[in-house]
C-alpha cells in the first residue's frame, strides 16, 4: 500500500473513532508513524485529507453495497441483512463524525452531502426496479416519492435529536420504520418473506 493511501486509511479510522474536531494533525502524523512534514507533504491541509478520507470511505461504501447487492439472493434478504448488521457503536460513531464536520467544516459537509445523497438515490432506484423484478414490490409504486421516503426515514433514523440510543437501538429504529416501510410497498411474496424473517428473529 502507497504511503498516502496508508495515511488516509489510518487516519479515517482516527476520525471516525475520536471525531473530526478533536484529532490534531499531529495525532495523524504520530498514529502513521511519520513527521508532520512527511504528512503536510501530502495533504495541505487537515480539510484536505478528511476530504480524502471521505473520498475513501464513499469508495469502500460503494464496493461493500456492490457485494452486497449481487451476493444476496433476494432483494428482500438483502433488507434483512442490513437490519442484522445494524450497529449502534458504528451508527453512533458515524453520527458523532458528521454532526462535527457539519459544524466545524461545513462546506467540505455540504459538497460530501451532495455527494452521498446523488448516490443514495442512484443505489435506491436499483434496488426498488430489483424487487419489482423478483415480484417482491410493487409495480406501480412512484419511485421518485418512495426512494426520497427511503432517504428521509435513513435521514432520521440516524438524527440522535429524534432518536437518542437512551431509548431505542438503531436495530430497533431500522427494524420498526425502514423494514416496515419495505414490507407497505412489498407484495404478498414480499410479505411472506419479510415476515418469515421477523417471526424467526422475535
Amino acid at each position: 500500500m502507497e504511503l498516502r493511501d496508508r495515511i488516509i486509511e489510518v487516519s479515517s479510522d482516527l476520525f471516525m473513532s475520536n471525531g473530526c474536531k478533536s484529532v490534531t494533525m499531529d495525532e495523524v502524523a504520530a498514529a502513521n508513524g511519520i513527521s508532520k512534514r512527511t504528512l503536510y507533504e501530502h495533504f495541505k491541509d487537515k480539510t484536505n485529507l478528511l476530504e480524502e478520507c471521505l473520498l475513501m470511505m464513499e469508495e469502500k461504501m460503494k464496493m461493500l453495497g456492490e457485494k452486497a447487492f449481487s451476493g444476496s439472493k433476494s432483494i428482500i434478504e438483502l433488507v434483512c441483512l442490513e437490519h442484522e448488521s445494524q450497529s449502534d457503536m458504528m451508527i453512533n460513531m458515524r453520527i458523532r463524525f458528521f454532526e462535527e464536520l457539519k459544524k466545524y467544516y461545513p462546506a467540505l459537509y455540504e459538497k460530501m452531502d451532495k455527494r452521498f445523497t446523488d448516490f443514495h438515490k442512484v443505489t435506491t432506484r436499483k434496488f426498488l426496479e430489483r424487487g419489482q423484478k423478483e415480484g417482491l414490490f410493487f409495480i406501480n409504486i412512484d419511485m421518485e416519492v418512495v426512494g426520497r421516503m427511503v432517504f428521509e426515514i435513513a435521514t432520521i433514523i440516524q438524527n440522535s435529536e429524534i432518536f437518542s440510543l437512551a431509548n431505542h437501538s438503531r436495530k430497533q429504529l431500522f427494524r420498526e420504520t425502514m423494514v416496515m416501510y419495505f414490507r407497505g410497498i412489498s407484495t404478498e411474496e414480499g410479505i411472506k418473506m419479510i415476515d418469515k424473517y421477523l417471526n424467526i428473529k422475535e
